[in-house]
């Protein structure tokens, strides 16, 4: 039996799971957390009392973005604990699949995956594999082509473009110019072959 737990602020998105899982017989919706604190107590108490092993075979079902804090930061949190992670999210940029693998994070669904989608994906982080919504997986990999020819100075760059920043506000942080980040950002829309931050924000 596969024990899942999902993370994630709005509820139904757990009931909904716990619906999906109860009509198999290998999967079942061990718990849900609305918050990374709820979530570290959880874990903490397996820990106190010796069951680590339990932790290695729990999946966890995270949603990127929550309310009090990131969605990565409780997936980093259970990954450093040995919970296999997928990420669950709404957003389905090709951005937050290539950040979800540099976080050592195992598989990425979006919420608009079916059902026998999302099962084929618990089995699959289950059993130790990397799982990325098949859909997903072309624009995955060319963003992920791109990142690679990033400076280590433009992905700082992307990063804050990704958070919305504004040139004026990116200057302030990074202590430069306006036109040397113009100059940056002009660089990175190459790259990516976009017009504007409204195409680059469609990819990430």
């Amino acid at each position: 039996m596969t024990n899942v737990i999902s993370v994630d602020d709005h509820q139904m998105i757990s009931f909904g799971l716990d619906k999906v899982f109860s009509e198999t017989k290998d999967i079942r919706l061990a718990s849900f957390f609305k918050t990374k604190a709820e979530l570290e107590r959880y874990i903490d108490s397996i820990c106190a009392s010796g069951g680590q092993g339990e932790l290695q075979n729990l999946v966890a079902l995270v949603d990127i973005k929550l309310e009090e804090g990131s969605g990565f930061d409780c997936a980093d949190f259970l990954v450093s604990r040995g919970v296999k992670c997928l990420m669950y999210s709404s957003f389905s940029n090709a951005g937050f699949i290539v950040k979800t693998m540099e976080h050592r994070i195992k598989g990425f669904l979006s919420k608009n995956a079916d059902k026998t989608e999302i099962l084929e994906a618990v089995r699959a982080i289950s059993r130790g594999e990397t799982y990325i919504q098949k859909d997903l997986i072309p624009d995955m990999m060319y963003v992920s082509g791109i990142m690679v020819t990033l400076t280590k100075k433009e992905r700082e760059f992307l990063d804050l473009i990704s958070e919305h920043l504004p040139n004026e506000e990116i200057a302030k942080r990074l202590n430069l110019s306006k036109r040397t980040v113009e100059n940056y950002v002009s660089r990175i829309f190459d790259k990516f072959n976009v017009e504007n931050r409204y195409e680059l924000e469609k990819l990430l």
